[in-house]
């Protein structure tokens, strides 16, 4: 399919609550697959719902461990580190066509737990350190690119950036993410000297095939 230019107006919003969307949800995967195609730079390594690297047929002797699971890691070119949170679309209730957007809250704890992971794990304990992460972003799926002052004012007292992605596929970043004020550099280049680990959820990973199947069938759909 041919994805869509970003959408200009960055500033509006609304609220949104149950809504009559038909049978095709615009999900968390449909969300994460048009993400991932549309503004995750494509010189960027990129992993999905990534909890943990433990492996007990290759110990390493350490281990990340990350709760809440992290949506999108995406390790850019100059080494930029960025998770991302991800909430779709949900049903309303069983055997209704209703569907609920998220609601402006939804994942932002989570959003903000990210600042302190992946936790590295040695021994069966925590190091006390910070978070790999430079930049962390809550991302939801809206029927529309507005953003309201409200949660303009609420999100300029936070480290946390805000994207919203449209049910075509389109793309907008509303509100910049502040570095993390967590961040720990002996983390981060621990981190990105390990990201062989991670592979299991990489691009080549049956997580991110899972995903594609989802989001190209939701799409294809839409499209109709």
């Amino acid at each position: 399919m041919t994805w869509p230019t970003n959408p200009s107006n960055r500033t509006q919003s609304v609220h949104y609550g149950a809504r009559k969307l038909g049978e095709n949800i615009f999900n968390e995967d449909a969300v994460c697959y048009a993400f991932y195609k549309n503004y995750v730079a494509p010189d960027s390594r990129v992993f999905f719902k990534f909890l943990h690297n433990m492996s007990f047929k290759d110990p390493k002797g350490w281990d990340y461990w990350c709760t809440p699971e992290v949506d999108i890691i995406e390790i850019k070119k100059d080494k930029t580190i960025i998770a991302y949170e991800l909430k779709g679309a949900r049903k309303y209730k069983e055997n209704s066509t209703d569907k609920n957007w998220p609601g402006f809250y939804d994942g932002l704890g989570q959003a903000l737990a990210y600042i302190d992971l992946p936790k590295i794990v040695e021994n069966s304990k925590f190091r006390v350190l910070g978070g790999a992460f430079d930049f962390v972003y809550l991302v939801h799926a809206r029927p529309e690119a507005k953003f309201e002052e409200y949660e303009q004012k609420i999100f300029s007292l936070l480290p946390i950036g805000f994207i919203i992605v449209l049910p075509d596929g389109g793309v907008v970043k509303v509100h910049d993410a502040k570095p993390n004020p967590l961040r720990d550099e002996e983390t981060k280049h621990h981190f990105l000297d390990n990201l062989h680990t991670l592979e299991k959820h990489s691009t080549n990973s049956k997580i991110f095939r899972k995903i594609c199947q989802k989001g190209e069938d939701y799409f294809s759909k839409h499209e109709n």
